[in-house]
């Protein structure tokens, strides 16, 4: 166990036999070394079991809205902006709220993973060694450099061990380098644009794990998606429909969604999801000149209005 897991460990221990929280959120040891599964500890047996590693890819805030008792949270640092986010729209007691930063290198992109080292479904051992990402498959060690296989977003991660938090563990981190990789050329279109989604939403089955796994998708039991009274969204299986539902779905999280990239983890056939919500994004910056995010006291740009808006539009 390295010198991060105790302190989170210790932390939680502390956060719970103190009252300070009901229940503490993490990430927990999975079927598998290369994966982890949320955890909620209400005990201390329970908060002695929480993990951090490269593999702790669920973005926790999700279960922030539905939690109706006192909780504390880890957070990755890029992944605090979601819990701005809901406080800035009223969706969680801050009072009933304390978060944990944790110091963070990187998080693996399993299919970057899959490519260097072999099906990692089958993986024995998988763990950080200084700059390498190690992976024990059967009796074969594949060796593979940590910062080819963590997801193009950590790459460019400016967060790494500050974010908004009550408190952050973990030693500063020396950022990773590199470059966010783009299926989009320079010249991309409005045409080129439609005949690329229309492409990727071939693979789409509906499923809603991208609506599932989002913190800015709270209202999934009313969702627009499945709702018997207006129409928005067919029964069918097609690429048109999916169109229509990761449209609709893109324009309710616009101006909340931080981009951690959770939908596009979530999605068992890897539709690039977080380009579709990094273009909305643009939009929301260029027209009200807002990120998600930020600040928990300025509301989602598409959730208010003002006068100027209406000047600035020229109408």
């Amino acid at each position: 166990m390295d010198k991060l897991e105790v302190q989170l460990r210790e932390k939680a221990i502390e956060l719970l036999e103190s009252g300070e929280a009901d229940v503490v959120i993490g990430w927990g040891k999975s079927w598998n070394p290369t994966k982890a599964t949320p955890v909620f500890a209400r005990e201390g047996q329970e908060a002695s079991k929480l993990i951090f590693s490269p593999f702790c890819m669920n973005n926790l805030a999700v279960y922030l809205p539905r939690l109706r008792e006192k909780a504390a949270i880890f957070t990755k640092p890029c992944e605090a902006g979601s819990i701005v986010s809901l406080l800035a729209e009223g969706k969680i007691n801050r009072d009933n709220l304390y978060i944990v930063g944790v110091a963070c290198r990187g998080i693996i992109d399993p299919a970057k993973l899959e490519l260097a080292s072999g099906d990692i479904n089958e993986a024995t051992e998988a763990y950080l060694d200084g700059a390498d990402m190690v992976v024990k498959i059967g009796d074969e060690e594949k060796r593979t450099a940590f910062s080819e296989v963590v997801l193009d977003q950590c790459l460019v991660c400016n967060y790494h061990d500050r974010t908004f938090c009550d408190e952050m563990i973990g030693d500063p981190v020396q950022p990773l380098t590199g470059e966010e990789k783009s299926p989009v050329p320079e010249d991309a279109d409005a045409a080129w644009w439609r005949k690329f989604w229309m492409k990727e939403f071939e693979r789409c089955t509906r499923c809603y794990a991208c609506r599932e796994a989002c913190p800015a998708c709270y209202c999934r039991d009313s969702c627009s998606a499945q709702s018997h009274r207006e129409k928005w969204t067919g029964t069918k299986q097609g690429p048109e429909e999916a169109l229509m539902f990761h449209a609709l779905r893109a324009m309710h999280v616009a101006g909340r969604c931080i981009e951690c990239g959770a939908c596009e983890r979530a999605c068992p056939v890897e539709i690039p999801l977080t380009l579709l919500h990094k273009q909305v994004g643009k939009a929301v910056k260029k027209l009200f000149d807002f990120k998600a995010g930020e600040s928990v006291d300025e509301r989602p740009p598409l959730e208010t209005f003002s006068k100027e808006e209406l000047e600035r539009s020229g109408r």
